[in-house]
C-alpha cells in the first residue's frame, strides 16, 4: 500500500535546488563516486522511509551524514544545524535564495571542496551546500534524522540498482552489468545531472497525456502534474490538500486519480495524483517544458536501475506491483519532534475528512491509537494504522493544551 504523505515537503527541494547549483557548475569539482580498483560491485544497504531512501555518509573523515538518496537535486545539500556550522568556515561564497512570489528568502553558501566517503565505493572531494536554516524540516516529516542530501548524479560512474524490497543498494561497472531477462528499458535524458522520461497517462477524463517528467526519487508521490502544463484539464473527483512547503509557506494543491500511467512496457492502474500550480512556477515557459515528476511512491513498485552513462532507467517489477495506490484514509498530517521522533503533532487537517469530523485539529498531540501508545511507534507505523482500511473505526486519545481527550474516528477513502 503506498501512501502519499512525505511528498508533502520533499518534492519542493528539486525546484529551488534547480537553479541555485547551476550557478556554480564552473566551481564545482565533478568528482563522482566509483568503485575501487579491481572491483566490479558493491552492495550498500539503506533505510527506507516510505520509499525515501537513507544512505549512510563519512565526510572528512569524521563526520558521520545520513542523506536523502535524490535523483531530483544535484549536488550534496545539508541542512543539519551543527554539521552546517562546523563547515560554513570553508564556504567560499554565500548567497540567497527566493522563491518566486515570496518575499522570505534563504542563506546559503557553497563550500571549498571536501572528502566525502560511502561504504564500498572509492570517496570523492566535492563541494557542498549549506543552508542557514533547516527551513524545509525534512526531519519532522519523515521522522528519523536527516542531515541532507545527495543527488544521484553524484554516482553517475556507475550504474546504481536499487531493491526497494530488499533495501539494498547495488552498484556496478558499466562494462559489467546485464541487462535482466524480464525488465523495461525507458530512455531518458539528463539535463543538468537529473533524468527526465516519456510516459504515457490516461487521465480520469479519458484523454491521453503524453508526459515529459522529472524521475524525482526523493519525493514520495507515485506522479506530480503541474496544472500549468495542462491546458484547461482539471480532474473531475480531487481533494483539496497540502502539496508541499516551500519558501514562500504552505502550497496547496489537489489529489486525484490518473487512470493508468505506462512507463515502458509496465502499466500502473488507478494512481494518485498530486496536482499543483505552485511546484515550479514559469516552468512551461522555460526550455524544460516539463509536465510534472514521477516520485518514489511508483518507482518503489520496481527494482530501479539508473544508468546515467547510457542515458536509461531499467525497471523490473517488484513485490508490490499489485499493490493498489491508496491515499490518507484519516485526513490527518503530522510533523514528529523528540529525540526519538516519536512525538506526533497533527500538522494540518483535510477538510471534510475523518479527523475533521472527529473535531481533530492542528497542534493536538496523537498519544494513542486503540490502546497502542504512539511514544513506541514510528511515523510509518502511525501512517499505517491510520490508513488500515476503508471502514476501520479506530479510537484515538488526543493531547489538546496539555489536556487529554478520547475522539473515534472511522477512515474512508478520500479519492
Amino acid at each position: 500500500m503506498s501512501l502519499n504523505r512525505y511528498s508533502l515537503i520533499l518534492p519542493l527541494l528539486a525546484g529551488f535546488f534547480l537553479s541555485l547549483l547551476v550557478q556554480f557548475d564552473t566551481m564545482a569539482q565533478y568528482n563522482y563516486f566509483d568503485l575501487p580498483a579491481g572491483k566490479s560491485k558493491s552492495n550498500l544497504s539503506f533505510e527506507n522511509f516510505d520509499n525515501i531512501v537513507i544512505i549512510e555518509a563519512i565526510l572528512d573523515d569524521s563526520v558521520p551524514l545520513r542523506l536523502i538518496l535524490d535523483s531530483g537535486v544535484e549536488g550534496i545539500i545539508l541542512t543539519d544545524y551543527t554539521t552546517v556550522n562546523r563547515f560554513a568556515p570553508r564556504c567560499i561564497r554565500t548567497f540567497e535564495i527566493t522563491a518566486p512570489g515570496s518575499v522570505e528568502s534563504l542563506e546559503a553558501c557553497i563550500t571549498s571542496p571536501v572528502k566525502l566517503a560511502v561504504k564500498g565505493l572509492s570517496p570523492m572531494l566535492t563541494n557542498l551546500i549549506l543552508l542557514s536554516h533547516d527551513y524545509f524540516a525534512l526531519e519532522s516529516y519523515i521522522g528519523t534524522r536527516v542531515d541532507g542530501l545527495i543527488g544521484m548524479e553524484r554516482f553517475k560512474n556507475l550504474v546504481v540498482t536499487a531493491n526497494y524490497d530488499r533495501n539494498n543498494i547495488t552498484f556496478r561497472k558499466p562494462d559489467r552489468y546485464k541487462l535482466p531477462s524480464r525488465s523495461t528499458v525507458i530512455p531518458v535524458s539528463i539535463i543538468r545531472g537529473k533524468p527526465y522520461m516519456n510516459a504515457r497517462i490516461e487521465l480520469d477524463n479519458g484523454s491521453i497525456l503524453e508526459a515529459w517528467l522529472m524521475i524525482d526519487s526523493g519525493a514520495n508521490h507515485p506522479l506530480l502534474l503541474e496544472t500549468d502544463s495542462l491546458g484547461d484539464y482539471k480532474p473531475a473527483k480531487s481533494i483539496e490538500a497540502v502539496i508541499g512547503k516551500g519558501l514562500g509557506g504552505i502550497m496547496e494543491g489537489r489529489f486525484a486519480r490518473t487512470n493508468w500511467i505506462l512507463l515502458g512496457n509496465y502499466r500502473l492502474y488507478s494512481v494518485i495524483t498530486s496536482f499543483t500550480d505552485e511546484y515550479l512556477p514559469g516552468n512551461s515557459a522555460g526550455s524544460l517544458n516539463r509536465n510534472g515528476t514521477l516520485g518514489s511512491g511508483a518507482l518503489a513498485r520496481f527494482k530501479v536501475t539508473f544508468d546515467y552513462l547510457h542515458e536509461r532507467m531499467i525497471l523490473e517489477k517488484g513485490a508490490r506491483f499489485d499493490d493498489p495506490f491508496e491515499y490518507n484514509m484519516s485526513g490527518i498530517n503530522f510533523k514528529t519532534g523528540g529525540a526519538g521522533f516519536n512525538i506526533f503533532e497533527v500538522s494540518d487537517i483535510i477538510p471534510s475528512s475523518p479527523a475533521s469530523d472527529a473535531g481533530i485539529l492542528p497542534g493536538d498531540l496523537l498519544i494513542a491509537i486503540d490502546n497502542h501508545f504512539t511514544f513506541n511507534m514510528t511515523l510509518g507505523e502511525v501512517n499505517r494504522r491510520l490508513s488500515s482500511g476503508d471502514g476501520a473505526r479506530l479510537n484515538l486519545m488526543i493531547s489538546r493544551q496539555g489536556k487529554q481527550m478520547f475522539l473515534k474516528i472511522r477512515l474512508r477513502k478520500l479519492i
